[in-house]
């Protein structure tokens, strides 16, 4: 049993100065951080897309390998090869059966390395798995200032770098 003089007569608190104080000083730090945070989001979707397309390469490269045919990627335009890699791209086999579709992001655009046109041709991987093409996909968003690039040689093999080309402006 608790004697009657034993608790304190004001209980440890806050008051509502300090609290408005905490947050206050929690505003201006989270002010400071969101648009390092945004970059970030944007930064890791722009990985996200190149990632994406080193996938349709290898599912490429390792269909053509496997079945003995010829492999296409390319950007997708009504049913066939056409149009431009970021609006979104597939992975046709020799005949014209697409294999796999991939959207793109409408908010990244996919250019050359020098950033100077949009990356529209395809690329053809035979039966030992080379590629018809040195190519580099350069991912860009407006709102950042990094870039992600899928480096693409003739054996076939893509590989992904950071801040490897140009942005268009």
């Amino acid at each position: 049993m608790i004697a009657k003089g034993s608790l304190p007569r004001r209980f440890a608190a806050f008051s509502l100065i300090e609290l408005m104080i905490a947050l206050v000083v929690l505003g201006v730090t989270a002010s400071l951080a969101a648009p390092t945070f945004h970059e970030l989001i944007q930064s890791w979707r722009l990985r996200t897309a190149a990632v994406q397309m080193i996938s349709a390469i290898w599912l490429a490269r390792g269909t053509a390998l496997r079945s003995g045919q010829n492999t296409i990627l390319c950007p997708i335009q009504a049913s066939g090869c056409g149009g431009q890699y970021q609006e979104s791209f597939g992975v046709f086999n020799e005949e014209g059966t697409l294999l796999r579709m991939y959207q793109s992001r409408p908010e990244i655009f996919i250019t050359n390395r020098r950033g100077t046109r949009s990356a529209t041709q395809a690329v053809v991987w035979n039966t030992a798995g080379l590629g018809s093409r040195n190519m580099t996909f350069l991912f860009c968003t407006e709102s950042v200032g990094v870039n992600w690039a899928v480096v693409l040689n003739r054996v076939g093999r893509p590989r992904l770098q950071r801040d490897w080309g140009i942005c268009p402006d």
